[in-house]
This record gives structure tokens, sequence and C-alpha cells, in this order.
């Protein structure tokens, strides 16, 4: 299944080309060694789950599209895991494959010499940091640094930082990827360096410069870049060396779980994993009602070779149920006590067995870290998957919603780092169930008041790296069950969806006056540029910056230079245009005529689509309430609402819920993703609206939003207060809540006491009644005309 990008990812991606190409053309270029110029550096800073490898992923092949000659990506992990998994998702038919479709893709150790040398196909090439991390390479001992006796063409290495363009003898632009580049070592540094890149792109959720790469940027910083992290899109400097995703873009997009529960169990290893065993299967109940597509997951992090009840070393050389070791202890609780299929357990770590005297039972599946195990392991269908510290990086599997942590007797197992394996959001949608949105931890410890020093650990990562992400904790299991609120009543609102039929036929005129470049030879060809350092030999010059026009740009086919604009500025729009028009197999060149006015085209796409496109009621797969999490000690309680209280009302809102229970009609909290939600047809980040309560009333329901005043001057808020039916009847109303005193024919304030209601007439106008009281302006809003 292939991945379209978000908004937020698209940005990201061309925000750092843009940059790229600040530095190119920038004249004052610092260099490096014997007149290399220094590389274009950025930091990739998000969080685990938003989609690193996809904004990565299109950001070289924006960058190959500015490039004069055909690129080489050297993509590199720490892992060879993940390594395999990111191949896995860039080879043909792979999730990512769209986003580098210009690129051929292999590993760097079957790289050829002629592939390097070859200038009319970019490559793309994964490697592992172990592949070339060798202090002196005269030793020979890794691959990519032995020399080819046969071909006498030199080591790899050497050929990859010569890479001399058959055609021209001019050196192929190198770009270095780093996943995970918090890993990065100086020594790695220093052996990429030799390779003198053009560009370096470093990734990681927790970004941290190593020295030797700081270099490079106090370089960057002397010709005015700056390498301090901006999340506001507003402000954000031109010349900045990290590119910041802010935590609520992948949180809103779905792509990261809502909220994380922490756990703490002062207790026995059985008690713990009993109660995480009963929200599992909760969790998988509610998967399988709500048709979620998915299966929840479980793992559980733990010491390996140790005796679970003193600490000291386990003795492999007992037989199976002898063993105190936390990984067999785990499995043998899972098997026998809560009745698991062994064939749904994997324990991934290295466990010291003695197999031929002491054999494990036959369905006990161990994979220890071979060559060939991560790939068995990914194939099987494992829900409970034990494991120690090998296993977090390179294990990627968004329905993982439940971790087991063991920190008893003085664990060294640090709970933050094993967030970013429970974080990811599977279907990347949240549910209306919250037990499927968040990353629920049990975290086992020797004492009570370790708890609250793991508790606040957390609370400061999560404060610093994704403050969207809400965080609960509790010690006592009591607490957990309490926090969660089953619905008191059944009620169920109709889905709305987008109604693109109308826009099929202004989008097939639009294509249609889109024009052919397939034969249009002058208007296809685009002025390239080379940048390069010329360092006369022996006499001590500086090198001479010299910029040599080239006839031609890259080329990229209309279709992707189209369709990534559509993507990036309403991603359903793309679902309603013919792609297979013959002439988006045009092939243009970055920088010509022609791209510039397909770039237009794909704008008045989006246009054209979210003006005709409406919003309409489903008669099928209605939103069915489900249960809330609340805080038990915060919580209000109500006497009409759908659940019995809720702890996240505050300001205006705790205002309207208390006036909507004095009614006396049923209504309900709607949680931000997860509950009930409506299309937004606007271009921007925000893709679905929200509203904060439901309300059923006299067979109707209202949707009624106190803050919601912020959509009423666009197309889109319209929109929202004006879905009806194919037979022009209305079952839901959109009614906004505002503070103070309005105009509708003005659209200001004219006074700040008193509150407004807002609702369309029956002819498409925009009305707003005005009230003295919040009581008033809630009845207001229940009114069905």
């Amino acid at each position: 299944m292939t991945l379209s990008l978000l908004p937020f990812q698209a940005r990201s991606s061309l925000q750092i080309v843009e940059r790229f190409g600040l530095l190119a053309a920038d004249k004052r270029r610092p260099m490096e060694y014997m007149g290399w110029a220094t590389p274009f550096y950025q930091a990739l800073a998000s969080l685990t789950g938003s989609g690193k490898t996809a904004i990565l992923a299109d950001t070289v092949s924006l960058m190959r599209a500015t490039m004069p000659i055909e690129p080489i990506v050297l993509w590199i992990s720490k892992s060879k895991a993940v390594v395999d998994q990111t191949y896995t998702n860039f080879e043909t038919g792979g999730k990512y494959a769209h986003l580098i479709s210009q690129f051929v893709v292999g590993y760097l150790s079957q790289a050829t010499v002629a592939q390097i040398h070859d200038d009319t196909q970019a490559f793309l090439l994964l490697t592992t940091v172990g592949s070339f991390n060798q202090k002196s390479k005269s030793d020979g001992k890794l691959k990519v640094h032995q020399k080819d006796e046969d071909q006498n063409d030199g080591a790899l290495w050497e050929i990859l930082a010569d890479r001399k363009a058959a055609s021209n003898q001019h050196r192929r632009p190198l770009i270095v990827v780093y996943d995970e580049a918090h890993n990065l070592s100086d020594q790695q540094t220093n052996l990429l360096l030799e390779l003198e890149p053009e560009v370096i792109l470093a990734a990681s959720a927790t970004m941290r410069t190593p020295g030797r790469l700081g270099q490079i940027i106090e370089r960057l910083k002397q010709v005015g870049w700056d390498d301090t992290p901006v999340t506001d899109q507003e402000g954000v400097p031109t010349k900045c060396l990290i590119t910041a995703v802010r935590s609520k873009e992948p949180v809103e997009a779905g792509l990261v779980k809502r909220q994380i529960v922490l756990g703490g169990y002062d207790t026995e290893m059985e008690t713990t994993l009993n109660d995480m065993v009963e929200d599992f299967q909760l969790a998988t109940t509610k998967a399988d009602e709500l048709d979620a597509g998915f299966l929840p997951k479980a793992i559980y992090v733990c010491r390996t070779n140790i005796n679970q009840d003193d600490g000291a070393a386990d003795n492999p050389n007992k037989p199976f149920t002898d063993r105190k070791a936390p990984p067999i202890l785990i499995w043998r609780y899972l098997v026998e006590e809560k009745g698991v299929p062994a064939d749904e357990i994997a324990v991934y770590c290295d466990l010291k067995m003695n197999q031929r005297d002491y054999p494990a039972p036959a369905d006990f599946r161990l994979f220890s870290g071979g060559e060939d195990d991560f790939n068995v392991f990914s194939e099987g269908k494992f829900r409970h998957i034990i494991f120690n510290q090998s296993l977090q990086e390179g294990w990627d599997d968004p329905a993982c919603c439940f971790a087991y942590i063991d920190k008893s007797m003085g664990s060294a197992l640090q709970v933050e780092q094993v967030i970013g394996r429970v974080l990811r959001q599977p279907g990347a949608r949240h549910y209306s169930d919250p037990i499927l949105n968040t990353a629920n931890f049990f975290i086992r410890i020797d004492n009570k008041q370790e708890f609250p020093r793991i508790l606040e650990v957390v609370r400061r990562k999560i404060a610093a790296e994704m403050p969207d992400v809400r965080l609960d904790g509790y010690s006592d299991s009591r607490d957990r069950r309490r926090a969660r609120l089953e619905p008191r009543q059944a009620l169920a609102v109709p889905e709305i969806h987008i109604d693109a039929d109308d826009a099929v036929l202004p989008l097939a005129d639009a294509i249609a006056s889109i024009h052919d470049y397939t034969s249009d030879s002058p208007n296809v060809h685009g002025a390239g540029e080379l940048t390069r350092a010329v360092q006369n030999v022996g006499d001590g010059s500086k090198p001479e910056i010299q910029t040599v026009q080239k006839d031609h740009s890259n080329r990229v086919v209309a279709r992707w230079l189209i369709r990534r604009h559509v993507l990036s500025r309403y991603p359903e729009a793309a679902k309603t245009v013919d792609w297979a028009d013959p002439k988006f197999e045009a092939k243009v060149e970055i920088t010509s005529i022609a791209a510039q006015q397909l770039r237009g085209d794909a704008e008045r796409l989006v246009d054209t689509y979210l003006s005709n496109a409406e919003l309409a009621f489903e008669d099928y797969n209605p939103y069915t309430v489900g249960a809330v999490l609340t805080r038990p000690d915060t919580m209000e309680l109500f006497s009409n609402s759908v659940h019995e209280g809720y702890s996240d009302l505050n300001g205006l809102e705790l205002e309207v819920a208390r006036e909507l229970d004095a009614i006396g009609v049923p209504w309900a909290r709607n949680p931000v993703n997860g509950g009930y939600s409506i299309p937004l047809l606007e271009k921007g980040e925000s893709r679905r609206f929200y509203p904060d309560f439901l309300v059923w009333k006299d067979g109707y329901v209202f949707a009624v939003d106190p803050k919601g005043g912020f959509l009423l001057q666009s197309e889109a808020g319209r929109k929202l207060l004006a879905i009806r039916d194919e037979n022009g009847q209305q079952s839901v109303f959109v009614r906004f809540i505002t503070e103070g005193t309005w105009s509708a024919d003005t659209m200001r304030q004219t006074q700040k006491t008193g509150m407004s209601v807002w609702r369309l007439s029956t002819t498409g106008q925009l009305r707003c009644t005005n009230h003295q009281t919040v009581a008033a302006a809630v009845a207001k809003a229940l009114e069905a005309k």
C-alpha cells in the first residue's frame, strides 16, 4: 500500500530543498579541506511516527530535480533491520516507492563501478554504519574498503568519493541521509566527509549534534546560518539548519497516538501482566467491533539472563520449567495462565539456552539476533513480543499499543527509550474508543517511590518533544479502571463525508485546459547550473568558485510534479483527478516554463475540487459514541451526559456543558481526534473539524462548538453549517457559539459582552443571533431552524 504525503510532510521537504538552493547560490559558501565546498546540512527534528522516512525520501527526489547531474544518495542507518525495512519500503510496490520513482534503489554492498559512474540514472544506496565504520581503511576488513583485484578499480569507498560522471568527468552530487542521526559518531562523520558530499541530511526524534558534525555547522554559521530549532512557521529564519516538525501536526494527522498512560506496579510480575492482558483483550474486542483493520500488539521489555527472584545469573543448564529468566517466565505465564496461543508469541533476545540437554518447548519461538532473524520475525504474525534493547531500533509496528517494562531489581531499562516503539498510531487515524488511541505502559518497579521519578522523566520528555500528546499516570490499578467511562446509553450520529461527484466534470475541464507538453520541445527545457571549486595546485592560492551554466536541468514526469503539489495542498483532491491522461506522461525539466505552468495548473485543480465538492450525510456506518478517559480526581459529574462526567472542560466549554445538562437532553463531550469529526473543505493542515459537544434533541443531532468562530469567514465554515442529505434535509446541525456581540453583515465584534450563535438561513445566508447569557445562547443553538 502506497502512502500519500501529508501537507506538513510536503511542506517540510520543500522547506529543506529551498534552503539547499540558498546555500548553493551563496558565493560566500565556506570551503572544507582542499577546496571542497562545505556541504549543505539540514537536521530534520520530528517525533517518532511522524513520517521522517517519507519526508526525507521526498526531499532527495526534489533535490534531484534541482541538480544538473543525476545524484547518488547514500542512505545510512545504524541497524541492519532498519536498512532492510527501508529497502522494503523503497523497492517497487513499497509504501514509499512512488516518492523516489526516479531512483534505482539498492544496497551499497552490491553497487557496481558502472552504476557510480553512470550519470544518466539516479541511485539510492542503502547501508549500515557498520559497513564502512573502520578507523584504518588500510586494514581492508570491510568490503567497501577492499580493492577488487580482478577489476583493478580500487576500493568501492574510493570510487564513491571520486564518482566521476561518465559523460563529462564532472563529479556526481552525493546526498548523505542518516536516519536516527543521534547515533552518529565523530569517526563515522569523518569517514562520510572523506566522500565530500554536497548534502548531509540528519533525522532524529531527539536531535543531538555530534562534535565533528558541529564543525560543519560552525562553518555554515559564519555565512549567516542559524541552528536554533523553530517549530512555529511564523518567523522561521530563512537560513535555518533545522527543520522542526511541530508535534501537533502528526498527532492531528492520526500518525501518532493521542495519549500515553503509565501505570506503576509495586507488585509481583503476574499481577502486572494480568492487568495488561485484560486491557489487551479489551482493545482486541474494540478493534474488532470498530472494524479497525488491525489487531493490537504488546511488547514485554525485560532483562534477559538473570534470575527473576534474586538477580543472579540464570542457569541455562536446567529444565525449561525450572528456569527463572524473565523472558521464559513471561512466556509461560502468557501461555499457561492466560491462554495466549504460543504461535502469537516471539522471544527476541540473546537468551542463553542448552537445547541439547534442556530443550525448550517446540512452540517456543526464540530469535537470538541471527543474520535472518529479523526478516523471519517480521514475516510472522506475532502479537506478543518479549525483547530486550536489541530490537528497539528497527522494529516499527503501529499496531503495538501495550508495553510491559520490568524495572525491578534496579534494572537500567529506560521507559522513555521505549516510548517510540508504542507511539505510532495504527491505520493513521484515531478511533472512537480511546484504548486504541493510547500508548499503554505497565511498569513493574521495586518500590512506589521509584514511579514518581519515572513519571517526571517521561513528563519532561513529552513536554520537550511531543507536547501535544497527553500524559497520564497511576500507581493504583483501580484508578485506571475508574478513569475509563463507558457510555450510559448507545447514541449515534450520521457520518459526514466529502461528496465530490459535482467536481468530476469541472476537474475534467480543468485537466483538458492543461497544456500538453509531450511534444512541446521549446517549453520543456530549462537551464541548469553547476557550481564547482577550482584549486590551483602548489601555489597556496584559495580555491575559485566557478558557476557553469548548463543547457538542461533534470527532467521529471508531469504527473509527479502536479500530483505532488496537489497532495501538499489538499490530499483528497488527488483521488478525483484522472491521472491516466496521456498528457501527464510528458517529461519536463524542473526549471522550464512548462514546470512553472504545471505548478499553477495543480493549484487550480485543488481550487476546482474545493469549490465543487460538498459535505453530505452517509446512510450507513454511523459514528457511535464510545468510552472516554477521564481523570477521576478532577472529573465533574453530570446528570444527562452520555458519560458519568468529564474532566477536560475549562472556561466557556464548562459553562456550555453545564447549560446543556440543565436542558435535560442527552449530550456528550466530543473528544478531539477519535471523536466525531467532519471533513474541512479548505487548504491547510487541519483536515477535519471536531465539534466540542454532541446533543440529541427532537430527532436531530446538534454539533455545538464554542471555539469554531475562526471558521466563519471561510467557505469551509459555511459548508459546515449547510450540510444536507440528497433530499436537502438536515439531520445534523452545526452551531458555532462565540463570545461577544457580533454582526453577521460586517463579521465584526460590536461588543465584548454577551454571546453569539451562528447558523445559515435556508437561502444560504450567514445569520447571527445575540444573547445576554450562555444559557440563552445554548437554547438558541439547539433550535432546528
